[in-house]
């Protein structure tokens, strides 16, 4: 069985938990949050989707923030 990807159902995801870039760190804590939550649970292709968005901001965070100089 193929699961499908319903775009209502992902823009509520999104609605509910407003994904945007990371600029400070309690932004990033929050984000991991979401994404440790995520990450425990069983993904539709929707939650999937949030997720591997979650994680792109992260990273790009991350590695802006704790790049050394």
């Amino acid at each position: 069985m193929t699961l499908t990807f319903n775009p209502d159902k992902y823009k509520d995801l999104l609605t509910a938990y407003l994904p945007k870039l990371i600029k400070t760190e309690a932004e990033n804590e929050q984000a991991l949050g979401i994404g440790e939550d995520l990450m425990h649970r069983e993904r539709t292709p929707e939650k999937d989707e949030l997720y591997q968005l979650l994680i792109t901001l992260i990273e790009k965070f991350e590695q802006e923030y704790y790049q050394p100089i």
